[in-house]
């Protein structure tokens, strides 16, 4: 898919899920961004298992690390470096923020699943030729390299070399080294036989957007609009109590974000 809409899609999920005060809108935010990953191609479940972790360890630490809140719920033994007193508002903000965190990994993650990747390097390269040059050839020699590597293992082991150990791992650092500068060396001939760096680069045709891309084009401006709306008009607070988060604002700027992210999920899954 063109990085084009679903960067701005998952920017706009992005930016709301870190300005955005109201946990109401955050959560919707994360739902949102949950949505998208899981209409983007596997593998997915490491992305899931990442945000997950993180969020879960900040919402475990921030009662004890932060000193704020005015509606004790427990109380602990005195220890000097933590704070062992547990309010009501500092497990709210630990929940707001372990849910940015959440929306924040799953708007990378499913940027980096549905944007094709030969597209943002074209795009890259229109900016920085030598970053995206860089880029493009790591993507394509570590595929390269890992297969080298399970073909020197699999000739070794048909020649009765047992791999168990460190040093006979290490012994075939040698001949995948080689293989490898070998390559290098082809690689650098067929780009001399092309022209690299030798006069004006030529640009392959833009393709059009598609009608779905267009649809997501217009999701992600109201997203933005949606957003930007909500960061000027929410001011939430978390301390030293708890405003109400239901809100006419709070409730509509999260129907909105729910309603736009189930339309971009759908537009996502459109094949037509």
């Amino acid at each position: 898919m063109s990085p084009l809409p679903v960067g701005m899609l998952c920017g706009a999920r992005l930016v709301g899920s870190v300005t955005l005060s109201n946990p109401f809108s955050v959560a919707a935010c994360a739902v949102a961004a949950g949505a998208l990953l899981w209409t983007a191609p596997p593998p997915r479940a490491m992305y899931v298992w990442f945000a997950g972790t993180t969020a879960l360890l900040v919402f475990v630490a921030n009662p004890f690390v932060g000193v704020q809140g005015l509606t004790p719920l427990w109380s602990g033994p005195r220890i000097p470096v933590l704070d062992t007193e547990v309010t009501q508002e500092e497990l709210v903000f630990g929940l707001s923020a372990a849910l940015r965190i959440v929306g924040s990994s799953f708007a990378i993650a499913a940027f980096v699943r549905l944007a094709d990747s030969d597209r943002v390097l074209s795009t890259v390269a229109r900016v920085a030729p030598r970053s995206a040059m860089i880029a493009a050839l790591a993507s394509r020699l570590l595929p390269a390299l890992e297969r080298d590597a399970e073909g020197l293992a699999l000739a070794a082991r048909s020649r009765a070399a047992g791999l168990t150990r460190r040093r006979e791992v290490a012994a075939l650092a040698t001949p995948l080294v080689a293989l490898s500068l070998e390559r290098s060396m082809t690689l650098a001939e067929a780009m001399e036989a092309r022209g690299y760096g030798g006069g004006a680069r030529t640009r392959p045709p833009r393709a059009a957007m598609r009608r779905r891309e267009r649809v997501l084009v217009a999701i992600a401006a109201t997203t933005a609009a949606v957003v930007t709306l909500g960061a000027a008009t929410d001011g939430y607070r978390y301390y030293d109590l708890l405003d109400d988060p239901v809100t006419i604002q709070g409730l509509a700027v999260t129907g909105a974000l729910l309603v736009l992210g189930a339309a971009a999920a759908g537009a996502v899954r459109w094949r037509r």
